[in-house]
């Protein structure tokens, strides 16, 4: 499960700005409750030729999601800026159960205005993912500090460079746990349009990045993994090339493609993969919002893939194993501003891509959450 989840994290960082005018801080926080229903709650592959392995059924369950935002002007340069979350999903039916997950997020940024159009920004972010411990189980933790520096070209056109650490904690295997320096690169541009007149604000954006990824485990062959020590340790780079562009207005609408390439020394983890997405928010009658958005994956592995005769010793877990092409859509209405009713549909396959691989899955949610902000 991929959760974007939160529970409010570090607010006592704000005695950082005990000095900072009220009228400077804001905050935001959110809670969520609801049943959904999964079709396919292990997330389990048919794979043609082969029998098909035990999976859980279709099941019920309980969804709770929290989250909050806090941001304060340290002064007329400084500012800071926390997020935090927390939620987790718990099924009904006892087969099920080990897909039992909660999850923690939180970032912290500061922010500090060094010139007219240049500004530097200190983040931090933790992700972390509590399951039972399973190979087959995403149970990992990732924790990442970075600095971007933000550069004002023209009055609507802004480049960042940066660059971090990253230090992943693969919980099931520590073979798959990896730490590595990162760098990247973007570019925006905003075309800022007369939204009074009913006109609308653009923005387009491309960036890059890279992940230098040295792993605790050794380098896999196609003949297997050497646990000796001897192997070589395996080594990822892994690039992220994106564009995309979007409107603001009376309804919303984003579009974008991203290309990753995975260069790595172990059998089985080299990839090229492709993917384009597109969403759109749309006001309805009767206080409705609606929300779509589709995402379209393919990836291409450098080393064929065996299923019949599996390679002994090679792991079956893989950290870059989302190669799933989704479809959302969610409606929902907010009552006094505080209270939202919502249902979401999420539909999950490995199509385009052809091949013995087949993935399908659903979930249908229906929620309740109350928010407040200031």
């Amino acid at each position: 499960m991929r959760l974007r989840i939160a529970a409010t994290f570090g607010i006592c960082f704000v005695a950082m700005g005990a000095g900072a005018r009220a009228d400077q801080l804001r905050y935001d926080w959110r809670l969520e409750d609801g049943a959904e229903y999964d079709t396919n709650p292990g997330r389990v592959e048919r794979i043609e030729g082969t029998p098909s392995q035990p999976a859980p059924p279709a099941s019920v369950l309980a969804r709770i999601v929290a989250s909050g935002g806090l941001a304060a002007g340290l002064g007329r340069r400084n500012s800071l800026a926390l997020f935090g979350a927390f939620g987790g999903k718990w099924f009904a039916d006892s087969d099920a159960r080990a897909e039992n997950v909660m999850v923690a997020q939180a970032t912290a940024s500061d922010s500090l205005r060094i010139w007219r159009r240049t500004q530097t920004t200190m983040a931090f972010s933790y992700y972390d993912v509590f399951q039972r411990r399973s190979i087959e189980l995403p149970d990992f933790r990732s924790l990442s500090p970075s600095l971007r520096v933000e550069q004002g070209l023209t009055k609507s056109l802004l480049a960042s460079l940066g660059g971090g650490y990253r230090w992943f904690t693969f919980k099931p295997d520590g073979a798959y746990s990896f730490h590595a320096p990162t760098a990247f690169l973007s570019l925006r541009h905003v075309l800022p349009g007369d939204l009074l007149s009913g006109g609308a604000d653009w923005e387009w954006s491309a960036g890059a990045s890279i992940e230098a990824r040295a792993f605790d485990g050794a380098a896999c062959t196609a003949s297997g993994c050497d646990q000796s020590g001897i192997a070589p340790r395996h080594r990822d780079r892994f690039w992220i090339g994106h564009t995309e562009f979007s409107r603001t207005g009376s309804w919303l609408f984003g579009s974008g493609v991203a290309l990753h390439i995975n260069q790595s020394n172990s059998y089985g983890e080299a990839l090229v993969r492709g993917l384009f997405h597109v969403r759109t928010v749309v006001p309805l009658p009767w206080g409705l919002s609606l929300s779509m958005r589709a995402e379209v994956v393919a990836t291409r592995y450098r080393d064929p893939l065996t299923f019949l005769q599996p390679v002994a010793g090679l792991p079956s877990a893989s950290i870059e194993d989302e190669s799933r092409s989704t479809l959302r859509l969610e409606v929902a209405r907010l009552f006094e501003g505080r209270f939202e009713v919502g249902a979401r549909y999420v539909y999950y396959t490995s199509a385009p891509a052809s091949g013995a691989i087949d993935f399908r899955r659903q979930t249908i949610l229906l929620y309740l959450a109350f928010l407040d902000e200031r």
